[in-house]
């Protein structure tokens, strides 16, 4: 390879934001020997406001089809909870709720309809636990807002086991045609999250990558749609780490959703916790690395691996 390749975001793949905080310069990629420049311009989208005082108060009824609506997804919530998605259907829905099955269709599409919006009242939780993790860590610790919140989505994946399964499990029959809407759900709200804190390190300090000509045509492609449709924007090289990143993390805690690898090993908290570690050394984070109270003593250190 030769010359100096240049990576510069299409304006047209950037989400439109107004009120955007950019981050802009010349990074360096490095990887096979070569060292590249590139212009890396990141915008973080914002969360948007909410302004009650451009919203009308809601009538009576409204009020009553909000209510009614929040009381189906908790009773769903509830069989989910206690006995799985499988369980879930339309007359045990409405025999918690107190009305008859026909009722629940002025509120919902189908059965389908109630599992889509009941995952998206997890999903929202979730994220906002994650969330709030990353925030307690301070801006410039990347290694501990890319970890923080993996330990809170393990710690909730197993404390939410029929949650997790409806979520980020194989399709169910109570979920239906539903389940794609739930899945693609979550791979936003995950990618626009973890997507932030990524873009974040690889505008501050980038890490060695695949260059893109060492890709094959379809991964180019695919990597380049997820790009579009996430909005996070880094070479595609990075994207790669990142999905890699989320690739361990969930088959490590579906390995212990699932129960998989007990009784043998009954406490997987120092293999999750290597993972960690090994996730954000190929970032170049391996020394900023901190291991949980849990595990004090335990960590980076020179002549780790033999």
């Amino acid at each position: 390879m030769s010359g100096e390749a240049r990576h510069e975001t299409p304006a047209a793949a950037v989400p439109a934001q107004s009120n955007a905080a950019h981050h802009g310069g010349t990074q360096y990629i490095t990887g096979g020997g070569d060292v590249r420049a590139v212009n890396v311009f990141v915008v973080l989208p914002e969360r948007p406001r909410e302004d009650d005082s451009a919203t009308p108060a809601p009538t009576r009824r409204e009020r009553l089809r909000r209510q009614m609506s929040r009381d189906v997804r908790a009773a769903a919530r509830e069989v989910i909870t206690r006995q799985g998605v499988e369980a879930l259907t339309l007359a045990e829905i409405a025999r918690r709720v107190g009305v008859t099955p026909a009722a629940l269709y002025r509120h919902f599409d189908d059965l389908g309809d109630i599992v889509r919006h009941t995952a998206q009242d997890i999903v929202a939780e979730l994220t906002e636990q994650l969330r709030e993790a990353i925030e307690k860590e301070r801006e410039t610790d990347f290694a501990a807002r890319l970890i923080a919140p993996c330990r809170v989505f393990r710690r909730w994946a197993l404390t939410h086991r029929q949650e997790f399964r409806l979520l980020f499990g194989t399709p169910t029959v109570a979920a239906g045609v539903a389940h794609t809407d739930v899945t693609a759900q979550w791979v936003r709200e995950l990618a626009t999250l973890w997507g932030a804190e990524h873009m974040r390190l690889w505008a501050a300090r980038p890490y060695p990558i695949i260059a893109d000509e060492y890709l094959t045509p379809l991964m180019r492609r695919q990597i380049a749609d997820y790009r579009a449709a996430t909005g996070v924007q880094m070479p595609l090289g990075a994207l790669i780490v990142m999905l890699s990143c989320w690739r361990t993390l969930y088959g490590q805690v579906a390995l212990e959703v699932f129960a998989h690898l007990t009784p043998l090993i009954t406490d997987q908290e120092p293999i999750f916790e290597l993972l960690m570690l090994e996730s954000v050394t190929r970032m170049g984070l391996g020394a900023d690395y901190r291991p949980p109270e849990s595990l004090r003593g335990w960590g980076h250190r020179p002549g780790m691996y033999a």
